[in-house]
């Protein structure tokens, strides 16, 4: 070929490969420009704070809904009660809370007082009662109020106690020698005389006291027909009697065995008040002995 033809292919490819090469290294000002420094500049003062325990979540939370939700109705916010000073919060009913079982208490029951009392002038019948010698040792007691009336009056006065008279059906005599026989015929039998009127609440006495003369060594037949005709469970039983020169000799004893379950307490006894003892003197010796019982 010719010298000439050869040059002008050289060249142009030369021509060729240097175009190519200025597509591929554009010139720099043609470039984009840098991206943009998206860092903030921090705060000091706040990159360092430490959140305070006192947020407003509750308040970002009233103000965020959904579009589901409010197509649905539904209410999503925070609502506080409106109230016009502190807010008072229910107090439990006793239903809802455990209530604390407590002991049984011992109940404490009520003293009430029987003053049942048996005396010869209230178990008798004196026709002429002027015909009769006060003074007389063996004929005095047979007047109303009789020597154990007397003293069951004056147990009555202190304790306040309700009065009883224990009454034979059949009255004995006002001759102080038959009724002494009548009486003997009676503890020889063990009798149980019957007796006129009863006490309908009996339950309701805790407290018996218990009067009677001295009829041959113990009491007259009819207070043990009393004593048979009550239940003195739980009772307590308190003798007094008005006595001759044998004092109280085995009447507490035999009202004891009468009451073997019971709680008899010592008995006062008084000789023949207003007769052999003055009424002064046996009315401070009654007030005594029940000041020394606590009544």
């Amino acid at each position: 070929m010719d010298r000439r033809l050869y040059a002008a292919m050289f060249l142009a490819l030369l021509l060729l490969g240097l175009s190519a090469c200025g597509e591929i290294n554009a010139p720099e000002d043609d470039a984009a420009p840098p991206p943009a420094d998206i860092s903030m500049p921090q705060d000091s003062a706040s990159s360092n704070q430490v959140p305070s325990e006192k947020t407003d979540i509750p308040e970002q939370i009233e103000n965020v809904s959904s579009a589901e939700d409010s197509e649905q109705g539904l209410d999503t916010s925070l609502q506080l009660p409106e109230t016009s000073g502190p807010i008072q919060t229910e107090e439990p009913s006793a239903s809802e809370t455990e209530q604390p079982v407590s002991e049984p208490q011992p109940e404490t029951q009520e003293t009430k007082i029987l003053i049942a009392y048996f005396t010869w002038a209230e178990n008798t019948v004196v026709d002429d009662p002027s015909a009769v010698e006060v003074d007389a040792t063996t004929s005095a007691s047979v007047l109303v109020p009789g020597h154990v009336a007397q003293m069951a009056g004056w147990i009555q006065s202190e304790t306040g106690g309700d009065l009883f008279s224990i009454v034979a059906a059949e009255p004995y005599s006002s001759d102080y020698d038959e009724c002494l026989d009548r009486a003997a015929d009676e503890k020889a039998d063990s009798a149980r005389p019957t007796l006129t009127g009863i006490v309908g609440n009996m339950a309701d006495y805790n407290v018996i006291f218990l009067g009677y003369p001295d009829w041959w060594g113990t009491c007259p037949m009819a207070v043990f027909t009393f004593l048979d005709s009550y239940d003195f469970t739980g009772k307590t039983v308190i003798p007094f009697c008005a006595h001759g020169t044998s004092g109280l000799a085995a009447s507490v004893r035999d009202i004891r065995a009468a009451l073997p379950d019971v709680t008899v307490l010592d008995a006062v006894g008084v000789q023949r008040p207003g007769m052999d003892t003055p009424l002064d003197t046996t009315r401070s010796t009654v007030t005594s002995w029940l000041a020394g019982l606590d009544y």
